[in-house]
């Protein structure tokens, strides 16, 4: 039966209760006692780890990926490292594996074919079939590198944001780049059935400053955006972590209708100027200590949260990034407290 509890919070229209959508990535090799390395580069595993977090947690959308920056990247030409054997220790991109410098003809590289390079196949397969297991049920979203995120890992994030600042043309058109790759791996998700989540964290306010977001990193997105809207995308979540109060105007003029409002933000910000635009945002619980927190304790913080959220009608409760082992029933606790406020909370109001 489909839940569209989800898609009336995305549309601001309210609905039987707040939806529950954890940052739940790595920690999906956990349900299934396996590890990020193995799982992100195996179809069987990565899709027997999402429809297992969709039955234990019970979320209300499901994204598709585990190392949600480094796919795209990898399949343009950079090295991941994975760990063999036990460890736990997330992929990531190796640190001399930049492919593009000032000095690369960005039109001489070929941008990657999703059904063929690099681990975007395992991924496109693994929506396939989550998909075809849970229907419409809940949202199944694939996992999309932001531009500014993408063109960090081609060519160094130290470097990038360097050449910000000496050489904004080639950032300018490295982005045009990164952007392209991303909406044709997004529209392969889509002709698969499924929605796209963005995350370009790395051109959160904290790393990158407000001017150049707009200057640089605005309009590559906005395209990606409208291209997707294009193709029937109603929803297309934007996930920049930080403090990206500083960056809101910009946030919101990407398009995006699902945005972050992560733990270290200002709610009311967020609360004043997206039901001005009629936006919906996740605000994050801070997942520093989820692997010895109490339950008790999560649910006592999700209930903060969702009391300061006033009864907006576009609220989504989130978390941060969730730690690989991460205890289920501290998971459960946050998704109760959505549960249990519904009952008594008594609408909207600013």
């Amino acid at each position: 039966m489909k839940n569209d509890r989800l898609e009336k919070a995305l549309e601001c229209t309210g609905t039987d209760r707040v939806p529950f959508v954890p940052a739940i990535y790595e920690h999906k090799a956990w349900f299934i006692n396996d590890t990020p390395s193995n799982v992100s580069r195996d179809v069987d595993l990565l899709t027997k780890a999402v429809l297992t977090e969709y039955e234990v947690v019970q979320p209300d959308a499901l994204t598709i990926g585990i190392d949600v920056y480094n796919v795209e990247a990898e399949a343009v030409g950079c090295k991941v490292t994975y760990y063999e054997g036990d460890d736990t220790s997330i992929p990531a991109i190796s640190a001399d594996s930049a492919v593009f410098s000032e000095t690369t003809r960005l039109t001489s590289i070929d941008l990657p074919d999703s059904h063929r390079d690099g681990r975007m196949p395992v991924n496109l397969e693994a929506a396939k079939n989550v998909k075809r297991r849970i229907r419409d049920e809940v949202p199944v979203r694939g996992a999309l590198s932001g531009p500014f995120s993408m063109a960090a890992n081609l060519v160094g994030p130290e470097h990038l944001f360097m050449l910000t600042v000496t050489n904004p043309g080639f950032v300018a058109e490295l982005l045009s780049f990164t952007s392209e790759v991303a909406i044709r791996f997004g529209g392969a998700y889509i002709n698969e059935g499924c929605e796209v989540i963005i995350f370009d964290s790395q051109a959160s306010p904290e790393l990158l400053s407000p001017k150049m977001y707009r200057d640089l990193v605005l309009q590559p997105t906005r395209r990606m955006i409208e291209h997707f809207h294009a193709l029937g995308q109603k929803h297309v979540p934007l996930i920049i972590g930080g403090n990206t109060t500083k960056i809101l105007d910009s946030y919101i003029e990407t398009g995006a209708n699902n945005i972050l409002c992560d733990f270290s933000n200002d709610v009311s910000k967020f609360l004043i100027d997206c039901a001005k635009n009629r936006r919906a945002f996740r605000r994050n619980i801070d997942p520093t200590d989820f692997l010895v927190a109490e339950p008790s304790d999560l649910h006592r913080r999700a209930v903060t949260g969702l009391e300061e959220s006033r009864g907006y009608p576009g609220y989504i409760l989130g978390t941060g990034v969730v730690p690989y082992g991460t205890p289920t029933e501290n998971l459960k606790a946050i998704r109760d407290a959505a549960i249990e406020y519904n009952l008594r909370t008594t609408g909207y109001f600013l």
